[in-house]
């Protein structure tokens, strides 16, 4: 059986650890994070052997480590990624894949010369909605891609006060990166089926900076494909603190021969109402204990790739497409004109 260590013991490691504890074929062989009582406490927890460690230098030194999941700030991938592919362990890596695209090459060198395996953990590919939607678009049944209209925003509280590094990182990092991930495995760009060719994006600075995080509230993105299609994208994350759910997706898919619409926030699994509040019922709720959702089934299928030497689903390629984007919709929001879109894989 392989050892899985977690790198980063917050929200998402949690989740990492708990779907490693909880998959066949898996153990959880290690946690690393700064705060060693978080460690801990997760390591008891899930009633685990873990070693428990403050450095992910010894956690990958451990020889009981096969690979890791990395789920660091945005801006901190590089210096654990390439340790961990220096040091032969196959890497699970929460996007974006980097924020500067010096960064994503170093990545993708140390993992190209090590001969490990590399995912980005851009979860949207398992999501039953988007799954749904890419049968649907793949058999012919939407017909050509006209338009999309894409949002997916979250609460102030996210980075306000679950993020405590939303400063050094964006909505366009944080949310952006799945958007433009799931457009991109949507059309089968890295295929050659489509591509993007022009970007015009706007940003603006008001509530966070007022709170004192240095970050924008929003970006409004419009793509241009080749083919004609015309994306648009809103990501936000200053919705109000009392929103019913701590995101809102909403995705509107409209081709020449039929639409797809996609609600997976307010979706009405579930509706608790004292105020009004859905929980998750798809992307990582527990049923007795154990993360069954697709954000769970994404760390899943990198367990398996693992075990099966099997190539991942979205890797480093697909992980510095997305950066090249967001590099790019950061270019237009500050020069304020469209942006040509060079090759991005």
């Amino acid at each position: 059986m392989r050892g899985f260590g977690v790198i980063g013991a917050g929200t998402w490691g949690e989740l990492h650890a708990r779907t490693y504890a909880s998959t066949p074929g898996a153990r959880l062989a290690a946690i690393c994070d700064l705060d060693r009582d978080r460690a801990m406490w997760l390591r008891d927890a899930l009633q685990s052997d873990a070693a428990v460690y403050t450095d992910f230098d010894a956690l990958i030194a451990d020889p009981a480590i096969d690979a890791v999941s990395i789920v660091l700030p945005d801006f901190l991938h590089r210096d654990a990624a390439v340790a961990a592919a220096r040091a032969g362990k196959h890497i699970l890596l929460e996007k974006p894949l980097a924020t500067t695209e010096e960064d994503a090459l170093a990545i993708l060198s140390a993992v190209e010369s090590a001969g490990v395996r590399l995912m980005v953990d851009f979860h949207n590919r398992w999501s039953p909605p988007f799954c749904a939607l890419k049968t649907a678009l793949d058999a012919g049944e939407l017909g050509a891609a006209r338009t999309i209209s894409y949002r997916l925003n979250d609460t102030i509280f996210v980075p306000t006060r679950m993020l405590r590094w939303s400063a050094r990182s964006s909505a366009a990092w944080f949310l952006a990166s799945h958007c433009l991930d799931t457009l991109l495995w949507l059309l089968d760009v890295r295929a050659g089926k489509d591509a993007v060719e022009r970007l015009f994006c706007v940003a603006r600075s008001h509530v966070l900076k007022a709170s004192g995080i240095d970050t924008p509230d929003l970006f409004q993105t419009i793509l241009e494909f080749r083919s004609g299609l015309v994306a648009h994208l809103e990501n936000a994350w200053i919705l109000p603190a009392g929103a019913p759910s701590v995101f809102e997706l909403k995705c509107e898919f409209i081709g020449d021969k039929g639409a797809f619409y996609i609600d997976g926030s307010h979706h009405g699994a579930q509706k608790i109402v004292d105020r009004v509040i859905y929980p998750d019922a798809l992307v990582a709720p527990q049923v007795h204990g154990r993360p069954v959702g697709f954000a769970a089934e994404s760390i899943r299928h990198f367990v398996r790739c693992v075990n099966n030497e099997a190539t991942p689903l979205a890797d480093g390629r697909d992980g510095l497409a997305v950066t090249r984007l967001i590099l790019t919709m950061e270019e237009s929001a500050r020069i304020g004109q469209p942006v040509a879109v060079k090759d991005l894989f």
